[in-house]
């Protein structure tokens, strides 16, 4: 019998070497062939039907079908997020979570300014926007980790390097840029490049090396340039700048999670949702948030950052 399975989840010539390897060891399957996302099998159905040989797959973390799979475009899956609420909870919640944690970031901040900067000339005047951009920052991206940490399955290697370069380059460019504009190149790159290599590493985990790997990269690269775009655009109409540049980073945050939808969640039956608390992402942003304000109005300034 002939047969030809979908598969979207082939991403390289490591994950067709895993399928053939996993069926040139099945018994009743005579020949196989691996070409982009298909998978042609020539197999006796006494011995393994189709409804195993996609079981087979599927235990080796690949999403397999007789059907194709299709990608929605971005209007239909605005439709069925819109239209569909129980099939998008843990997204939902994230977006709500979100929001939840943004405001209570901003609450705590306008408590202790009024507590103990109210009278500190010119604080607001140079540290407002930033802080507000740093918990736009660090909110998308513990949004992003509350999501990932929600679902429980095999990630396979292409999404995981993805999750791992997308999380470290991201979270370079953001904090790296923020916190040079405050206090100049120096603690720019450290602070971006150290809190990007430690996501990029503990995100990018989930795949193995390559995903590690990736992250550290990314890490090192986002931290470094990000430091790099808020030095010099400080004396280049930053102020300007900043909307769109945060804008298009919060953009990619945005679309990590539909990425990690749908290719780790969606028409995966091994994949099991497992929503992460509250707690946790209001933990790190607090966390995270604190130790990174204190190093804007604490940390040294160097450059620009000590003249103004």
């Amino acid at each position: 019998m002939n047969t030809t399975l979908y598969c979207p989840d082939i991403e390289c010539d490591s994950c067709a070497k895993v399928i053939s390897k996993t069926l040139s060891k099945t018994d009743g399957v005579s020949s196989h062939s691996v070409k982009g996302n298909t998978i042609a099998i020539t197999h006796d159905e006494s011995k393994i039907s189709v409804e195993n040989l996609i079981s087979l797959i599927r235990h080796k973390g690949y999403r397999s079908s007789i059907e194709s799979f299709t990608r929605k475009t971005f209007m239909e899956r605005w439709r069925d997020f819109l239209e569909n609420k129980q099939k998008y909870q843990v997204e939902r919640t994230m977006l709500k979570y979100g929001v939840y944690v943004l405001l209570i970031l901003v609450f705590i901040e306008a408590l202790v300014y009024f507590t103990l900067f109210k009278n500190a000339e010119g604080f607001l005047q140079r540290y407002g926007w930033w802080i507000l951009y740093l918990d736009m920052a660090v909110v998308s991206i513990g949004s992003a980790m509350w999501h990932l940490r929600s679902y429980r399955g095999q990630v396979t290697s292409m999404v995981g390097m993805m999750v791992g370069m997308t999380f470290g380059m991201q979270t370079g460019l953001m904090i790296g840029t923020i916190i040079a504009a405050t206090n100049g190149l120096f603690m720019g790159g450290m602070a971006g490049m150290i809190m990007a290599t430690a996501l990029g590493i503990y995100n990018g985990r989930c795949c193995g090396i390559m995903g590690v790997l990736e992250g550290i990269m990314a890490g090192i690269m986002g931290g470094l340039m990000g430091a790099m775009i808020g030095t010099m655009f400080f004396v280049d109409h930053i102020y300007l700048l900043m909307p769109v540049f945060m804008l298009l980073n919060l953009m990619v945050m945005w679309g990590l999670s539909t990425m990690l939808y749908e290719e780790f969640v969606e028409d995966n039956e091994k994949t099991q949702k497992s929503p992460a608390k509250f707690s946790s992402l209001l933990g790190f942003s607090i966390i995270t948030t604190t130790i990174l304000v204190a190093l804007m109005v604490f940390g040294l300034k160097t450059g620009l950052a000590r003249v103004f």
